[in-house]
């Protein structure tokens, strides 16, 4: 264990704060730790009725490219993960779900976040208009579940929560 000593914030914007902390170390000495506090988020799995998955395709500045991800988002204040990821498939994707399934959350890093993603599978989708935030720009994309394994495989999907959702989904709820 840590005891945090002190803690001081050094910057508060629209989606994170930044913290610094002093801590004593479980030997007594001290260190610093910086922390990113930031709203948790939801991650959704969402197959079409020929087996192919829903995908986002996203330009993200922090790595300057593109990314293909399953639709996500963060969870707002007094929303329920269940009611986010119903929320987001919507906004991202155009479609609700009969079924909302809970498979399992990870931390995204905690050495340095407390972010929690809850991953979710949805099922039974019915077409609706997708309702982007005002500032995404987004592109759909449906890839058959063979090819994203693949994918994947070839290092060609690279978001953290897209291929520990695929990959969960691959070896504990397809067989």
């Amino acid at each position: 264990m840590e005891k945090t000593i002190k803690e001081k914030s050094i910057y508060k914007g629209k989606i994170l704060e930044l913290k610094v902390l002093d801590v004593e170390l479980p030997d007594k000495k001290t260190s610093k730790r910086e922390i990113v506090i930031n709203a948790d988020a939801v991650v959704i799995i969402a197959f079409d009725d020929n087996n192919n998955l829903y995908f986002v395709k996203q330009y993200r500045k922090a790595i300057e490219d593109y990314l293909l991800e399953l639709p996500a988002g963060k969870i707002d204040p007094g929303e329920s993960p269940e009611t986010s990821a119903k929320r987001e498939l919507a906004e991202e994707i155009g479609y609700t779900a009969k079924n909302m399934d809970f498979l399992f959350s990870i931390y995204s890093s905690p050495g340095f976040s407390k972010e929690k993603i809850h991953v979710y599978q949805a099922s039974d989708l019915i077409k609706k208009d997708a309702d982007c935030d005002d500032d995404e720009f987004i592109e759909i994309i449906k890839i058959p579940y063979e090819e994203v394994l693949q994918q994947i495989k070839r290092k060609k999907i690279e978001d953290s929560k897209t291929v520990s959702a695929v990959l969960f989904y691959s070896q504990f709820i397809s067989k």
